[in-house]
């Protein structure tokens, strides 16, 4: 996918995401996981999913640390686990926050990046 389609892509969702009164989180974090990863952002995603939980893992009362065993379960169960977690501890607006952080810093990398091109 082209440089252009995917400035075009991220500044549709970030649009879409900026609004604060957002009432229903959830269906957007997982379209933000989608497009990341259709975007080829996988790595990306499994970073931040690694972060959130590792600061929110003795609320999960995770025993290992996510970073030993993130790369023996799929990303999709990383994803999963994450957002179940975060559903059940009321950490919805965190998550979303978040990828929200991510998204501002793709699309500002991606605007450095054109602008040196």
């Amino acid at each position: 996918m082209s440089l252009s389609l995917k400035r075009k892509k991220f500044l549709q969702l970030f649009q879409t995401i900026n609004n604060k009164n957002i009432k229903y989180r959830g269906p957007l974090i997982l379209r933000i996981y989608g497009l990341m990863n259709e975007l080829e952002l996988s790595n990306e995603n499994r970073y931040l999913l690694c972060n959130f939980i590792d600061q929110n893992s003795e609320r999960f009362d995770l025993n290992k640390d996510i970073y030993d065993i993130n790369n023996d379960v799929s990303l999709n169960q990383l994803f999963l686990f994450a957002y179940n977690k975060a559903r059940t501890s009321n950490l919805i607006p965190k998550l979303y926050s978040e990828y929200v952080n991510t998204v501002n810093a793709i699309s500002q990398k991606i605007d450095t990046y054109a602008n040196f091109s």
